[in-house]
């Protein structure tokens, strides 16, 4: 014969209320030090994820030299900021391109934020002139509206 096994299961004690006043607190220093972590990991992925765009900047620089090899002073000359505008004329800017040596190729460099908000950029341009010779250029950008080459470059 089989011994008749109870309906209910046996009881079970819980853990004596200091060890599990122990479990509680270790717990909830653990959730807090996540929290405290995800907050500073959380802005930092926010803010490179959804915020400012190198690439844009880079693809500003890009245009604005292209413009250049294609002899279309006046348009790189209007992607330029106002402040530049103002400073320079566009005969001076184009005499300032030639001077510099106008470009038929380029490669793209680094770029970097020059700024904690992502404003303002540097990029660097390695462009070859006519003679083959190449110079480096340091183009700075601005996003007054939309990115704009703003750097002394050109006059």
């Amino acid at each position: 014969m089989h011994p008749a096994l109870s309906p209910h299961p046996p009881s079970v004690d819980p853990p004596p209320k200091a060890q599990r006043t122990a479990w509680i607190v270790a717990g909830a220093v653990i959730v807090g030090c996540l929290g405290a972590l995800a907050l500073p990991v959380g802005g930092f992925l926010l803010w490179m994820y959804g915020g400012p765009d190198l690439d844009e900047a880079r693809a500003t620089a890009d245009q604005f030299v292209r413009r250049l090899e294609s002899n279309d002073d006046a348009t790189a000359y209007e992607s330029q900021c106002r402040r530049v505008k103002e400073r320079v004329d566009l005969v001076a800017f184009t005499a300032a391109v030639e001077r510099i040596g106008r470009p038929v190729s380029h490669t793209m460099g680094r770029a970097a934020f020059l700024d904690e908000p992502g404003t303002s950029a540097g990029v660097t341009v390695e462009v070859t002139g006519r003679t083959g010779q190449i110079t480096t250029l340091e183009l700075y950008l601005e996003s007054e509206v939309g990115w704009q080459v703003c750097g002394k470059t050109f006059g």
